[in-house]
Formats: structure tokens, C-alpha cells, sequence
């Protein structure tokens, strides 16, 4: 039996994950080296001390409250935490806890196994924002391809003109066209200033741009056709 139980004793001595116990009060019984490796600390550091001292800074019970919750209700399952390692750093952790009974299945301790999942939610994040840069683009591209088509709409409109005039060679229809040709310059001046208002905006708030509203729509800032519509509207009624 005695080897049995050292033999287990060395399994969870040695397990990759950090694993520790803490009393009824608290305090750490029991830490191996995988928690030494995850919380910088050694035995020497935390056994017979507060379970508080891995609690994160801004909730220094945090710790505490997991292990009197499971001394109360039972095991804690996969729950993700932050854990203050010695020199101050946080590290992401998932976080079981469990309570240890005796032979009267009387709980006499709990145990944390924790695993380090640091670079996991570093990925994560950096997916994220990858995903947001790539939204960013896509919102840009969009927003360029509907002034590109405003742009080409209106010189279209004016090429069209250009070539009646010629042919019917009438002082009427030249008169038509200087008036159509200036009122598709304004419109596409009224296209140009849209974008150049858009990358100033862009550039005075210097954050990051969310390309949609919470209920799908665009938003405000690359909200390119509500812009331009407003715009041209103006410039249509300044025009009768």
C-alpha cells in the first residue's frame, strides 16, 4: 500500500499541470512542480501560506472564495481564472478544484489542478484582431467601390452628352451639355470630398473602426452610401 501511494504521490508531484491542495482555512498544503513551474513559486514559498497570495491583484479573496466554495458545494469544473504568478506577472488559467476526503468521506481539503492557457487566449486575441483588420478592409473596399461607381455613373452621363452634341452639331444641345457636364463635375466633387471627409474622420479618431452596428448595420463612420445620398441630395436641390 505504501508503494502504491508513493507512487501516485510521485505521478502528481510530476504532472505537466499545477496541481496543490489547501486546508479548511486556506491554507497551502500541498504544491508540485508543475505549480512551481506555471506560479514561479517553491514549496519553501507557499506551504503553510494563504491560498491569496495566486489570487489576481484586483480580487485578493478570489482564491479563497473558490476553495470555500467547494468545501460548501462540491466541485468547481473548467472554470477560466487569472493566477498571480512571484514575480507579479498574471497568468490565464483553466481551474478545477475538488474536495479530498477522507475515510469517512469527511472533506479534509480541496485540490486545484490548474493548466496554463496563456498562449491559447494570446492567439485568440491576436485572431481577433486579425479578423477586425481584415473588416476594416473589406468596409474600405466596399466604401471605394461605391464611389468608383458614383465616379463612373456620372462620367458615363457626361461622355454620352458629349458625343450627341457632336453629331447633331445644335448651339441647343451644346447649351445642354455645358449644363449637364457641370452639374456631373459637382456630383463627382460631391464623391471625392465624401472619401476625403471619410479618411479624415478615419484619421482624427485613431481607433479602431467597427465596420458594423450591434443590429447589422453599417456603421456611422463607413456608412459610405448614406453619406454620399445625403451629399447629392443637397446638391440636387441647389441645382433647381
Amino acid at each position: 500500500m505504501d508503494h502504491i501511494e508513493k507512487y501516485f504521490g510521485s505521478l502528481i508531484q510530476r504532472a505537466g499541470d499545477a496541481i496543490f491542495t489547501v486546508s479548511p482555512s486556506q491554507i497551502i498544503l500541498s504544491w508540485n512542480d508543475g505549480a512551481r513551474e506555471l506560479l514561479g513559486y517553491g514549496k519553501e514559498d507557499v506551504l503553510g501560506h494563504s491560498v491569496d497570495v495566486l489570487s489576481p491583484l484586483d480580487d485578493k479573496r478570489h482564491m479563497r472564495a473558490m476553495a470555500i466554495e467547494v468545501f460548501d458545494h462540491g466541485a468547481l469544473k473548467n472554470l477560466e481564472t487569472e493566477l498571480t504568478r512571484k514575480d507579479g506577472h498574471v497568468v490565464s488559467a483553466y481551474i478545477t478544484v475538488s474536495p479530498v476526503t477522507d475515510e469517512n468521506e469527511n472533506v479534509v481539503a480541496v485540490s486545484f489542478i490548474a493548466k496554463d492557457i496563456t498562449d491559447q487566449n494570446r492567439l485568440l486575441i491576436h485572431l481577433i484582431e486579425s479578423q477586425r483588420q481584415a473588416g476594416q478592409i473589406q468596409a474600405l473596399v466596399e466604401a471605394l467601390t461605391t464611389l468608383s461607381h458614383h465616379i463612373r455613373n456620372a462620367s458615363a452621363v457626361i461622355s454620352a452628352k458629349s458625343e450627341v452634341s457632336l453629331e447633331l452639331n445644335q448651339l441647343a444641345v451644346y447649351h445642354d451639355l455645358v449644363r449637364v457636364c457641370t452639374h456631373e463635375t459637382r456630383r463627382i466633387t460631391a464623391v471625392i470630398d465624401t472619401l476625403q471627409d471619410l479618411v479624415r474622420e478615419m484619421q482624427v479618431s485613431g481607433e479602431p473602426i467597427d465596420t458594423v452596428q450591434m443590429n447589422g448595420a453599417p456603421a456611422p463612420l463607413l456608412d459610405i452610401e448614406a453619406r454620399l445620398k445625403e451629399r447629392l441630395k443637397k446638391l440636387d436641390e441647389r441645382s433647381k
